[in-house]
């Protein structure tokens, strides 16, 4: 048998068992969901133990800046990625990546409560822009390659006399955020709030919405609870089920070259 297709029957079993996990995940997260109503937030009030609330992000005391597009916002996730081709193969390699937060207000009517998002499974939109080589950069994405080690810029040209041939590789830069005043909803262990900054009459609850052993999830998405429910069954299923396709075609090698 050949041997890059051994090696790739191979790798199949890690692969199937990666993607069954994080598939696994995500629809364990929509189901526990699933099982939730959001509360209002007044309804908070020295609670402890896993909730749901939705309403509109606002700032606490700080916000962070998106690395891409330089948008003030709350919280963000991006993946910068370079298309790479070895003869009629390609594949789109990640070269940089990162997140960031802080905390925040989660508001409706009836009140604020704080968010912490460390540790919180993002489900946010999704932002992209592809770059062709020789294709010049948006003001804030050269600014981003400009500042950093691990991207370089794909406008490089050759001078042909007649006509230029542009070279490099296709980028893709992707950003997540969680912009200010955008909707949100979060899953996660409610604790009393030891801060001590609740001004007396303030709407805001004594209350933190923070991962913990409390709850399965930790969730926040720039949408409503179906919303989110529907992101997670659309990241999850495809995964499980091409993680089982994976691993029932390396078992399959495995048991047809021990056993053959």
């Amino acid at each position: 048998m050949n041997v890059g297709l051994v090696l790739v029957l191979l790798s199949a079993l890690p692969i199937g068992v990666y993607l069954l996990v994080t598939g696994g995940r995500d629809l364990r997260a929509a189901h526990t969901i699933r099982q939730h109503d959001p509360v209002p937030v007044w309804s908070l009030q020295r609670h402890t133990g896993p909730v749901d609330v939705e309403g509109t992000a606002c700032v606490d005391e700080r916000t962070v800046t998106a690395p891409l597009t330089g948008k003030t916002c709350l919280a963000y996730e991006y993946e910068v990625e370079e298309y790479r081709s070895n003869n009629d193969n390609g594949s789109w390699e990640t070269l940089d990546s990162g997140m960031g937060g802080v905390d925040f207000f989660i508001e409706d009517d009836s009140g604020r409560v704080r968010v912490d998002p460390d540790g919180s499974d993002m489900h946010l939109e999704t932002h992209t822009i592809t770059v062709d080589p020789g294709e010049e950069l948006p003001d804030s994405l050269a600014r981003y390659v400009a500042t950093t080690d691990e991207v370089d810029a794909q406008d490089g040209t050759i001078n042909l006399l007649i006509t230029e041939l542009k070279t490099g590789n296709r980028q893709r830069f992707t950003e997540r955020r969680l912009d200010v005043g955008s909707e949100v909803y979060a899953f996660g262990q409610a604790s009393r709030d030891t801060s001590g900054d609740r001004e007396w009459g303030s709407s805001q609850v004594d209350t933190i919405l923070h991962a913990g052993n409390a709850t399965p999830v930790f969730v926040i998405s720039d949408t409503d609870e179906s919303g989110t429910v529907r992101r997670l069954l659309l990241a999850g299923l495809p995964r499980v089920v091409g993680g089982l396709v994976a691993v029932f075609v390396a078992v399959v090698f495995v048991a047809g070259t021990l056993f053959l």
